[in-house]
């Protein structure tokens, strides 16, 4: 069994190594051995090089890992449901019955093909001479691949807990490596992030945030990850010198902060192959917007009246048409605009991008972070942050005076501003909250239990490596 499960994992990291040059059929003339394919080829040459980086991206940004996850997450939060629950595996899920063998369950093997070729680049890069590619070049290009290794662990420790920790393309360490505690997958999360801040500068190309290439990219992230260590000061201080850095804006309007070429959008994830199903990331609002009335009983979550509480009149991204969309009696997502009856020129007049991390989420880890160092109201404090965000929804100014009353006006702005982006149910564990929210849901309740603050290792992946051990609980 265990040489099988090696020549399996040989083949594979053969055939990512063989795809890192996507579109070149006629690439490689003759097969190399694994250990030479790298470095005699991929990296004997500069346009091969950004070939091997692109691969990388496509595969971080692909429309099966993004949009999938992201549905994944209003399943089994409380902002998506579809009642009656169906009978199905998507079914079970939103009731809260997470199981092993369900083949709708997010697997963790997506993330690690992004990881293995981020790790190429980290491994080979750095025996590049200068006449191939200058050092400050191959430097942004590592800085890059260790934002995508940090954000890829950062979820799947969030997600699973202890996950193998990947830094290497040794394909004998990574059959060997078990199950990472969290704590270190967390250290290693944060070192990559503040080596990739070293290494970028701080030229914003603002007509292309589709790429790892400014040190205000992995500085977001890293306030995301501090704040969700409770490093309430470094997320203050990462958040500040990305919103100071004047290089991007909170657009007017909130039906232009998704549009593509948005100076809100810190890091976009743009198209990974041809046709409408990839074209400006059609393929989100596919698993979002209903375009039959049959799919809101089978497939695609409406928002809940528990996300739509949240929302105070007159606010606009609530308004039919902006950020919510009412159909067949419920309403929908519309964030991303197409569903499967777009046509091209639809998605023309109206083009997108998969927005990873933009400027209002900063500005709410802030105001949060502010709000727990104890500077509520004020100039420069959470108040101020929270009102820029409340003004461009149309709103007056937050009336929260104590700190609980802050971190509960933030947590309902994070509701209203951030929904449907993957972040609720992160949120709820982060906050202690997940147990107490999920377990209530009427629709939970009778299946949902503790354990599942963590996800289910999927049974494909527990015969893949007999090392791993399943979650507790399942």
């Amino acid at each position: 069994m265990k040489k099988v499960f090696k020549y399996s994992i040989q083949l594979t990291v053969f055939t990512l190594l063989f795809s890192l040059i996507t579109g070149c059929k006629k690439y490689l003339e003759i097969p190399l051995p694994i250990d030479q394919l790298a470095t005699e080829t991929v990296f004997k040459d500069r346009k091969t090089i950004i070939a091997a980086s692109d691969g990388m991206y496509n595969m971080f940004a692909s429309s099966l890992l993004q949009a999938s996850s992201l549905r994944f997450t209003y399943w089994i939060a409380d902002e998506g449901r579809i009642d009656p629950v169906p009978g199905s595996e998507i079914g079970n899920i939103i009731a809260g019955n997470l199981q092993e063998a369900n083949t709708q369950i997010l697997p963790w093997n997506w993330y690690y093909p992004g990881i293995y070729r981020a790790n190429v680049l980290i491994d080979r890069l750095p025996l590049v001479s200068n006449d191939i590619m200058s050092e400050t070049e191959r430097k942004a290009l590592i800085a890059a691949a260790k934002y995508v290794r940090a954000a890829s662990h950062y979820f799947l420790t969030n997600y699973w807990g202890d996950v193998p920790l990947t830094l290497t393309t040794n394909t004998d360490y990574n059959i060997a490596n078990g199950r990472t505690p969290a704590a270190e997958v967390y250290a290693q999360v944060l070192k990559d992030l503040y080596e990739s801040v070293a290494d970028l500068p701080t030229t914003v190309n603002t007509s292309n945030s589709k790429t790892i290439h400014n040190r205000y990219q992995p500085l977001a992230l890293l306030a995301r990850v501090h704040m969700h260590l409770g490093n309430y000061s470094r997320a203050d201080s990462a958040a500040t010198a990305v919103i100071t850095s004047g290089q991007y804006l909170l657009v007017t309007g909130v039906n232009n902060a998704f549009k593509r070429g948005s100076r809100e959008a810190i890091y976009s994830q743009g198209p990974t192959s041809t046709g409408l199903l990839f074209d400006n990331r059609a393929v989100v609002g596919w698993l979002t917007i209903p375009a039959i009335s049959s799919l809101t009983s089978t497939t695609i979550c409406h928002m809940t009246p528990q996300l739509l509480a949240n929302f105070e009149a007159g606010d606009q991204r609530n308004v039919s048409g902006n950020w919510t969309i009412n159909l067949f009696g419920r309403t929908f997502s519309n964030k991303y605009l197409h569903n499967s009856t777009a046509t091209a020129t639809a998605i023309a007049a109206n083009p997108q991008d998969y927005i990873y991390q933009r400027l209002a989420e900063l500005y709410l880890i802030r105001a949060e972070a502010r709000a727990q160092q104890g500077n509520i109201t004020g100039a420069n404090s959470a108040a101020s942050d929270l009102n820029l965000i409340r003004t461009r929804a149309g709103l007056p100014n937050t009336t929260a005076a104590t700190q609980a009353q802050m971190l509960a006006a933030i947590e309902k702005e994070r509701n209203c501003e951030l929904f449907y982006e993957g972040f609720r149910w992160l949120d709820l564990k982060r906050w202690n909250k997940l147990n107490a929210v999920v377990s209530v849901l009427p629709w939970k309740s009778a299946n949902y239990q503790p354990h599942m603050q963590l996800l289910p290792i999927t049974s494909a992946e527990l015969i893949a490596n007999p090392r791993i051990q399943q979650n507790p609980g399942y």
